[in-house]
């Protein structure tokens, strides 16, 4: 079957993912990466109008590899998994992936890797991207603990700018126009802020099952 895991920045959703998507022996997609790695070229190119960003689209080439655990995103030939988490990707990403015509083409995109026996995390997946899914799960967290989680996995940053950056993406992926961050209809919603990753994981698993 296919499983949604949507959630805010910081809810864990995509650590969690893995985890089932290993014990479970399903494939994986992370689809903010793919949003991430379309930011990306934005920045190289310094390119932050709405109408150019847009214009990129028809010579962009961006494809999702999941093996052995691991992700790998391929833009234009390029292989950039290991650079879509940097502070400039973070800052643009919401305003890029929140232009509707950015999110078409995404959507298309991830409908395409999708086939049976996959998880996908996200923050539209059981709401827009893929409806149908048989079980969708929506995670929780309060803003400071999930600005706490980010702050441990990058120590090179500021805790209050953190906490600043999630309130500011909040507000925009819950606002926009199309596709924005809500709780999926028929999802299971479990809050993340006093659970383990490894509870939390077993809960989903069990649902699975």
């Amino acid at each position: 079957m296919i499983i949604s895991i949507d959630g805010a920045a910081g809810t864990g959703k995509t650590t969690v993912g893995k985890i089932v998507a290993n014990k479970l022996n399903y494939q994986f997609l992370d689809s903010g990466k793919i949003y991430r790695a379309y930011t990306l070229k934005m920045i190289k190119n310094n390119i932050f109008d709405t109408k150019n960003i847009i214009g990129q689209l028809s010579s962009t080439k961006i494809k999702y590899i999941y093996k052995n655990n691991k992700e790998i995103l391929d833009l234009d030939g390029i292989d950039v998994s290991n650079n879509l988490h940097s502070d400039l990707v973070d800052k643009h990403v919401s305003e890029v992936s929140r232009i509707p015509e950015i999110r078409l083409k995404m959507t298309n995109l991830q409908r395409n890797i999708v086939k049976k026996n996959f998880i996908v995390v996200g923050r539209d997946i059981g709401s827009v991207v893929l409806p149908n899914a048989e079980l969708k799960i929506f995670l929780t967290a309060s803003i400071k603990e999930r600005a706490k989680r980010r702050f441990n996995e990058r120590k090179n940053e500021n805790l209050d700018e953190i906490e600043n950056s999630i309130k500011k993406r909040d507000l925009i992926d819950s606002t926009r126009k199309v596709a924005p961050l809500t709780i999926p209809e028929k999802a299971f919603v479990i809050d993340t802020e006093n659970k383990n990753i490894d509870t939390v994981c077993k809960e989903i698993i069990k649902m699975a099952k």
